[in-house]
Formats: C-alpha cells, sequence, structure tokens
C-alpha cells in the first residue's frame, strides 16, 4: 500500500517466529498478495515450498491470481502468508475464507494488517469498521482460531513516518494516511489456525 510493509523480511522472519517453524521445513507456502516475491525468493532459501499470488505479479513462482478466488484446491497449503493485504483486497473477507479454504487442517494464516480504535473507523475491504473486534470476529467466522496476536502499532507508526520523509507513500494513500490519525490507526502480527488442529483450539 505504501512502498512495502513495516521492517520489510524481518517482519516476516518474526510471523514466522510466531509459528516455531522459521526454516528447514519443506512445508509449501502461499503468499498473498506477493508483489515483487521478495517474500517467495527468500521463503524458498529456508527451504519452503513457496509461491505467490498478486494481481499484477513482478517475481519468478509469483502467479496472476485473486486472494478472493484462488485457483488451488482445497486443503494444499500448509501455510499462507498475507501482508498488508487482506485489507485492500476489496473483499477482505471473502479472502479469509479463500485462505481457509486452501489450507489444509490445522495449517496456518500468518497476516499483518491495520486496525483501528475508534467503532467508526473505515471499512476498508470489508462491510464493517476495521476495529480490532471486527477483525477478531472475522478470523473466526471464516473458520480461524487465533494462537497469537502482537501489537505493533509503534512499528507502524514509524513505518507511516518514513514513508512520508522518503517519497514512498503512492498518491492515492494520502486520503489514508489522514483517517489513518483521526481513527487512530494501529498495526498488529496474527498467527491463525485453520479449526481442527490436533493443538486445540484457543
Amino acid at each position: 500500500m505504501i512502498g512495502g510493509h513495516p521492517e520489510g523480511l524481518s517482519l516476516t522472519k518474526r510471523l514466522l517466529s510466531m509459528t516455531g517453524k522459521e526454516e528447514g521445513t519443506e512445508e509449501n507456502l502461499l503468499d498473498l498478495g506477493a508483489g515483487t516475491g521478495e517474500s517467495v525468493r527468500w521463503l524458498n532459501t529456508l527451504g519452503y515450498e513457496a509461491v505467490g499470488i498478486d494481481l499484477c505479479p513482478k517475481g519468478e513462482r509469483v502467479f496472476v491470481q485473486d486472494m478472493r478466488n484462488l485457483q488451488f484446491p482445497g486443503e494444499y497449503f500448509s501455510l499462507c502468508l498475507a501482508e498488508c493485504s487482506v485489507s485492500v483486497c476489496g473483499d477482505g473477507k471473502k479472502a479469509l475464507q479463500e485462505a481457509a479454504r486452501v489450507l489444509k487442517t490445522g495449517g496456518s494464516l500468518l497476516l499483518s494488517d491495520v486496525f483501528f480504535h475508534k467503532k467508526d473507523a473505515p471499512e476498508l475491504s470489508f462491510q464493517e469498521s476495521r476495529t480490532m473486534e471486527n477483525w477478531k470476529k472475522n478470523f473466526q467466522e471464516s473458520g480461524f482460531v487465533m494462537k497469537k496476536l502482537v501489537d505493533e502499532t509503534e512499528l507502524w507508526k514509524t513505518f507511516f513516518l518514513e514513508s512520508l520523509w522518503n517519497g514512498d507513500a503512492e498518491e492515492g494513500c494520502l486520503e489514508f494516511f489522514q483517517k489513518a490519525g483521526k481513527y487512530q490507526c494501529g498495526y498488529f502480527l496474527a498467527w491463525l489456525v485453520k479449526e481442527g488442529s490436533a493443538d486445540g483450539f484457543v
């Protein structure tokens, strides 16, 4: 949305660390909204069988697909990754449902995105405001249980300011930046598991 996401690959690594599976695995992984494929390339060096999808792909192993209508069979991937993509995809609820569909039972969705503290906040790609309460409701309705949630709002603030200062922010994002301050925007990392995991529910 504004030239990538906070901390780049360092943040991707932190998301993986939430599951305890940072490297040495042969599990297959799907990056939702992979863009240039930077994360996909890096994940393959760790031993993952990683591919990505994007509406405008620009890298190897990144294919033209819409996260709202994935062209993969059900129960196919062990992990899905969505970094700052669900809230801007056009239909976040459908994207979460599709992620649940293509994940194996007990598979993980690693997600980073924005939320707002005020209840009358922007809806973004959903039909209700993007408060954390509504995110959690959408996770549950899509068939996920939350294993871990980390508030990284301070990281978002730094990224937000640096994007403006360095001129990385897209022109169309300036209106969003104004709303971000007005509605007290935050940023989170989440580890979600598709229901049915042998680890149990939380």
